[in-house]
């Protein structure tokens, strides 16, 4: 690379960091100038309006932005406001949150595109599972939700996702 730093003037270099590839200074750390490796496209690239949807928080426009874990709707208006959604909205499954019961559970991705359901009533609800939820209680321990569990050994099943409980039913799902 043949580029000079805008900061120092020592040569510039491709890096390797926690975040993936970039651009920094050889003179580092008396030079801490630094710059994304596709600074050059991405600067070209208008952010894309979402239209007829404006900020509940803010009334400014909201924008597609890219994070460390993928696209998502945020605030124009950013810094001063910090208001984001994400790009996907969760699936609501119907069945009550067994632990507030006042929210109910919502399909959602996790940060590494893994599916989970959690409460709709989150942050003050933190009830979550990897499993499927079925509004059917336990009828071992009363627990009000079961969960459809799938693995190689068993095949499709219905556990109690409580801990202390051993209850587990083979499912067919209804069609």
């Amino acid at each position: 690379m043949d580029e000079k730093c805008p900061k120092c003037g020592e040569p510039l270099s491709i890096r390797l960091g926690r975040h993936g590839r970039f651009i920094g200074c050889n003179n580092y750390p008396e030079c801490d100038y630094t710059r994304d490796l596709n600074a050059d496209a991405s600067e070209k690239e208008e952010p894309e309006v979402i239209e007829g949807r404006k900020c509940p928080k803010c009334e400014s426009n909201l924008i597609i932005r890219r994070g460390r874990y993928g696209k998502f709707i945020g605030c124009s208006n950013y810094p001063d406001c910090r208001f984001i959604e994400p790009l996907e909205k969760p699936e609501d499954t119907g069945v009550t949150c067994p632990k507030c019961n006042k929210g109910t559970l919502l399909k959602r991705k996790s940060r590494r595109g893994k599916i989970f359901f959690s409460c709709s009533g989150y942050p003050k609800c933190d009830y979550a599972t990897w499993n499927e939820p079925v509004e059917e209680p336990c009828p071992r321990c009363g627990w009000p939700i079961l969960t459809i569990k799938t693995t190689k050994r068993r095949g499709t099943e219905k556990v109690c996702p409580q801990k202390e409980c051993t209850f587990s039913e083979p499912f067919e799902e209804q069609t």
